[in-house]
């Protein structure tokens, strides 16, 4: 075959494929990718956020208190899960309370898990008073656990007791400063109103003490998800 000669003029044929080749390699063919607009890319990411402001999911990690144990191996007719999926409908709970736990059992366990919801509370403190635990360090691990997870920590302040437990209110106010320390959501439960006649036993509250302990809670939970907080009955 021959090679053509230098110079030679392009056939009109060769010169429609240059051009073609041409606009295809500066983009002006049209493209076979359909590729998202910015205005539909700002979209997705809208509806993605608002998809995770309507996440109403919390877990509840706590003792016999929120659990609504007392007197051994009875609870309460609603106890806090309960009462909190009453007055907060919106709410998925999940309810991982056990009567007797305490922070300090319960925090290596709980460093491994990988966690689901959105909000995850930890009321912890009595049982770690009555046995003099180290509270401070094992609830601090926690909530750092939870924020490395992505998820938001809310801890609760020490329910009153009438039975005598004498670092009640040291443990309360070490729980009031791992949250401020954290910025964790704090619910104040030392601040809800307390009357002795209101208590299931000396430690654990009654049906009554426990609907404000868990109003209390849910207050705390509204300020950090708002667009969860349609109430119920």
């Amino acid at each position: 075959m021959k090679h053509r000669e230098a110079g030679r003029p392009r056939s009109a044929v060769g010169e429609l494929c240059l051009l073609a080749l041409a606009a295809a390699l500066c983009g002006c063919a049209p493209s076979r990718v359909d590729w998202p607009t910015q205005p539909a890319r700002e979209q997705a990411l809208r509806e993605r956020a608002v998809q995770r402001q309507q996440d109403c999911s919390v877990a509840l990690w706590g003792d016999s208190i929120l659990h609504g144990a007392y007197d051994g191996a009875h609870r309460l007719a609603e106890p806090p899960a309960a009462i909190l999926l009453r007055m907060r409908p919106r709410y998925a709970i999940e309810d991982n309370s056990v009567p007797g736990d305490s922070a300090y059992a319960r925090e290596p366990q709980f460093g491994r898990l990988g966690l689901r919801a959105r909000i995850v509370v930890l009321q912890y403190g009595i049982n770690d008073a009555t046995h003099r635990y180290g509270y401070a360090s094992s609830l601090r691990a926690m909530v750092e656990h939870v924020k490395a997870q992505g998820r938001t920590p809310l801890i609760t302040g020490l329910s009153r007791v009438t039975e005598g437990i004498a670092g009640r209110d040291e443990y309360d106010a070490i729980a009031r400063r791992i949250a401020a320390d954290t910025g964790s959501v704090f619910a104040d439960w030392g601040a809800v109103r307390f009357d002795p006649a209101d208590m299931a036993d000396g430690v654990h509250p009654g049906q009554r003490y426990a609907e404000r302990l868990t109003a209390q809670l849910a207050k705390a939970l509204d300020r950090v998800a708002p667009e969860c907080a349609a109430s119920g009955a």
